[in-house]
């Protein structure tokens, strides 16, 4: 129960007695018009008074500075909060002061009634909260402020004279007005040099946004922020600390706020005590540090729109922030790991910034040319490959910018298993030797560091088809023998899907030299090429100690490509064939699709690549031929690169409203959408006649297969897509094929809907 008790000091108006009127706060809480009614009495009662009328904004807000104090047993402090509030500078009709006494009172209401008495000119609210909770305290106070503009202060803390007069003078609509903050100790001794008041001053004088400053929204000190911008926003009254890092970030994300530093000086300053028994000097146990951290995080992750924004960013640094309390207690309680990874696990959190809890743990290392945060297939299947290896790894990869997006979310896919990641700035390429080489010089410095940090990495990973993985991964082998090198070919490397042969050439330089005397002291030839991809191949045939193979055609394929019988031999014996990793099961729910889809159709799904002479136009040619009430029924959705040229086709075929055209999505966006289609569609790359095999599995297969949902493939005779588990088959370039198992699609659905009497109720 809450309650108001001895509003005083407004000349005309009676105290209310706290046992009467008990649904005040709430009704001012909850209840707009009643609060604008409440001011307007106010208002009428101190008209007498005032020397000019009284300016109330469109809100129902007085012109003026609401502080907010919650005070839970602070009989022994709440004096010189209130008295230095009292002493302010600014005229006192222009602020009021809302005590909220949270929990049993131990004498501070008593107390205050004597410090009002002795300040009849200033308003001092009074307001109870029964049980203790600072959280509720706060929005008890906030339900109930009349003023434009609102400040929180501790009950053990204090504030200069000019505090709020430089705040309001500061503060707008949509500006924030930050104060410097003191630090003092049991001692009272002050200190003005402590980090967050130097962040604080560096701002002063250049107007900034406030979510550009994350050090500077998780707490609640300090800051002026406009009453209406904060009256629909809550403290979380479930959190047992760090409340105010999650309402702030809250205010800060909802709203574009500008923010100023209010004043330099030490009379517009927040004075902030540091107790023993106060947060910032809270012991370090299991639950204050593990436990309470991870609510919070939890209630920051709830906030981000996912989308890389400036309001993403800030809840990802906060979050990363409140990780840092977890690793400190790691560090000292390296016998609790294990219960901390189960805690965090069940904690529900998608996207845990796992490199503070992993720090320094790596022994193994992972190359990958392209990763996350860049979008691209590489970047996707070495992040799966790494969850299912199941090792703490460091990686190193190279800049991408200018030629893939940046998807951050992609890092959710391998965070738990990622301790550093090291972006070397190197050109992107992938064919020039110029810039693959200086990505392997810089590489191969931070590799040879790291290794020598953590004692020797015990192995090694990388994967291509950026051939820069392979490069530096070869390097680090010859440097570092006893490493354990796995190299991955996602793909036939030195010829294309044509089966044509990929066009780079190397420059026999320095760097080539290296691996050249490394091939030759394992007994192998130099080859005489300088075509970069054999090259790469070839390296990596000889040196490395493990070869992956995503499907068995491929392995058959590359090795008809290796002239020297000896060296084939040796890739056999070293080959496994292992497919693209399946995604783990939560990377599907991290990002929610917001895609609508018709619960009265049978939706198929395809996300890939469109050409207009193949793959995708047998299934349109087979709509064009489908029975009516199929094409009424069925809905196929499209996510691809070229979305008009998919537009422009369906309008000429007369496939409007049942083919729906869209852009790709991000990664993580894909694998929740994959979850909600009736029937997933995939397709292998159509064999020309240079391949006399098809060495290509879709890597799409895999991430469909974690969608739980059933997969139609239009597929090539004897490729290993055809050899896979699927619900629904038809033959690429077989337009007949695919009418068919349209057909059976509908149907399948149809009788499913039947029996769940679906028809019949939506005809009724």
């Amino acid at each position: 129960m809450t309650h108001i008790s001895n509003e005083v000091n407004l000349p005309g108006r009676l105290p209310v007695n706290p046992t009467e009127d008990i649904d005040y706060g709430s009704r001012m809480f909850t209840n707009s018009a009643a609060r604008a009614a409440e001011i307007a009495l106010l208002v009428r009662h101190t008209a007498p008074t005032q020397t000019k009328p009284v300016d109330v904004d469109p809100d129902g807000l007085l012109a003026g500075v609401t502080v907010v104090i919650p005070s839970f047993q602070g009989v022994d402090r709440i004096e010189t909060c209130l008295g230095s509030l009292m002493d302010q500078e600014l005229d006192p009709k222009r602020f009021e002061i809302i005590l909220v006494i949270n929990g049993p009172d131990d004498g501070t209401f008593e107390l205050a009634q004597v410090l009002k008495a002795r300040h009849l000119e200033h308003s001092l609210r009074v307001l109870f909260q029964a049980e203790a909770g600072a959280g509720a305290a706060r929005n008890l106070g906030i339900a109930a402020a009349r003023y434009s503009y609102l400040t929180f202060v501790d009950d053990d803390d204090y504030v200069g004279p000019l505090f709020l007069s430089a705040l309001l003078n500061s503060a707008g609509p949509n500006c924030v007005a930050i104060a410097p903050i003191y630090n003092v100790d049991v001692e009272g001794l002050e200190d003005a040099e402590n980090s967050l008041n130097k962040q604080i001053l560096a701002r002063a004088g250049n107007p900034f946004k406030l979510t550009a400053a994350s050090s500077l929204v998780g707490f609640n000190a300090c800051k002026l922020f406009p009453t209406a911008a904060i009256l629909h926003t809550r403290y979380s009254e479930g959190l047992r600390s760090g409340e105010d890092i999650c309402f702030m970030a809250s205010v800060a994300t909802a709203h574009a706020f500008d923010a100023v530093v209010s004043s330099k000086d030490r009379t517009g300053a927040y004075f902030r005590t540091l107790r023993d028994d106060s947060i910032s000097r809270h012991p370090l146990d299991f639950d204050f540090a593990v436990q309470q951290r991870l609510d919070v995080i939890a209630d920051l992750e709830s906030l981000r729109p996912w989308d890389g924004s400036n309001n993403d960013a800030l809840l990802t640094t906060l979050i990363r922030s409140q990780a840092g309390f977890i690793q400190r207690y790691l560090s000292d309680h390296t016998n609790e790991r294990e219960r901390i990874i189960g805690t965090i696990d069940a904690s529900g959190i998608r996207n845990f910034p796992w490199p503070k809890i992993n720090d320094n743990l790596a022994q193994d290392l992972v190359v990958s040319y392209c990763f996350a945060p860049y979008s691209d297939t590489s970047a996707t299947v070495a992040s799966k490959a790494i969850v299912e290896r199941g090792k703490i790894v460091d990686v190193i990869y190279n800049n991408m910018n200018k030629v893939r997006r940046v998807d951050s979310n992609i890092e959710t896919i391998a965070g738990r298993f990622i301790d550093k990641s090291f972006e070397i700035d190197a050109p992107a390429s992938f064919a020039g030797w110029k810039q693959i080489s200086e990505f392997v010089a810089k590489g191969i410095s931070v590799a040879d560091r790291q290794d020598a940090r953590n004692g020797g990495y015990k192995s090694l990973y990388s994967r291509v088809l950026w051939t820069g993985s392979h490069f530096l991964a070869a390097l680090f082998k010859l440097r570092h023998p006893a490493v354990k090198w796995t190299a991955e070919f996602s793909d036939p490397l030195s010829h294309d899907a044509k089966g044509e042969r990929r066009k780079g050439d190397l420059v026999r330089d320095e760097m080539f030299e290296a691996f050249n005397r490394g091939i030759v002291s394992k007994g192998y030839a130099s080859l005489a090429t300088d075509n970069l991809f054999t090259w790469c191949e070839h390296i990596t045939y000889v040196l490395a100690d493990e070869i992956i193979f995503t499907n068995a055609n491929q392995l058959e394929y590359m090795l008809s490509n290796i002239s020297d019988k000896r060296l084939r031999r040796l890739v056999g014996e070293k080959a496994i064939v292992r497919v693209h990793p399946t995604p783990p099961p939560r990377s599907y729910h991290v990002m929610q699709s917001d895609y609508q889809l018709s619960s009265s159709v049978v939706n198929v799904g395809y996300f890939g690549a469109f050409y207009d002479n193949r793959g995708l136009m047998d299934v349109l040619t087979a709509l064009v031929n489908a029975p009516v009430q199929v094409r009424q029924e069925l809905r196929l959705h499209v996510f691809t690169n070229k979305a008009k040229d998919l537009s422009e086709t369906v309008q000429r075929l007369g496939l409007t409203g049942i083919v729906k055209a869209q852009g790709y999505r991000p990664y993580l966006e894909f694998l929740n959408l994959s979850t909600r289609f009736d029937v997933l569609l995939v397709n292998d790359v159509e064999r020309t006649g240079e391949l006399p095999i098809n060495p290509f599995l879709p890597s799409k297969y895999s991430d469909y297969l974690g969608s739980g949902r059933p997969i139609w493939g239009l597929v090539d005779e004897g490729s290993p897509l055809s050899s896979r588990q699927l619900e629904y088959r038809s033959m690429v370039g077989d337009s007949v094929s695919a009418l068919r198992t349209i057909k059976s699609i509908h149907s399948d659905w149809y009788v499913e809907r039947s029996s769940l009497g679906q028809l019949g109720c939506e005809a009724g």
